[in-house]
């Protein structure tokens, strides 16, 4: 393996692991117990947990056959178990309150996905060919720093 494929896989493999300690670390109610490493990478300072290693193992590699399937996050609502006394509710924009009959466990609020897709790249006659792991590794600077923007601002923040 070339050494511009590990550079790559290893890019990519850490796009997979920053989306998803980016979308824990903005919808993650429970803050962890101990001090958390820090990830660094894309220039987005993120605390890194253990959490989501070995869901992530499989993305370690995309240059090998078969691609890898999509990295999916989704982000629940846990829903405890009511009381005689309790009922959830659905506040409505008009503030009227609409009951939520039967009552659901849990909540989908969000999923994000992530594919790797190597077939889909289109090439023009005048392209040079692949894109050097450092020119995506610069472009996923504005994108991980546009995802933490928006997760802020979304609807199922904190």
């Amino acid at each position: 393996m070339s050494n511009d494929t590990q550079k790559a896989n290893q890019i990519a493999f850490r796009f997979y692991t920053k989306l998803a300690l980016v979308v824990n670390h903005a919808r993650a109610t429970v803050e962890p117990k101990y001090q958390a490493k820090v990830d660094k990478w894309f220039n987005l300072e993120t605390p890194d947990s253990d959490l989501f290693k070995e869901h992530l193992r499989i993305y370690r590699s995309v240059s090998d056959s078969p691609p890898p399937p999509p990295l999916e996050v989704q982000v629940v609502l846990s829903i405890p178990e009511l009381t005689s006394n309790q009922v959830l509710v659905y506040l409505a924009p008009d503030s009227s309150r609409l009951r939520i009959e039967p009552t659901p466990r849990h909540i989908l609020l969000e999923t994000w996905l992530l594919t790797f897709n190597p077939t889909a790249q289109i090439r023009h006659e005048d392209d040079r060919g692949d894109v050097a792991p450092s020119t995506m590794y610069k472009h996923g600077i504005p994108l991980f720093r546009s995802l933490y923007t928006l997760l802020r601002i979304l609807p199922a923040w904190k």
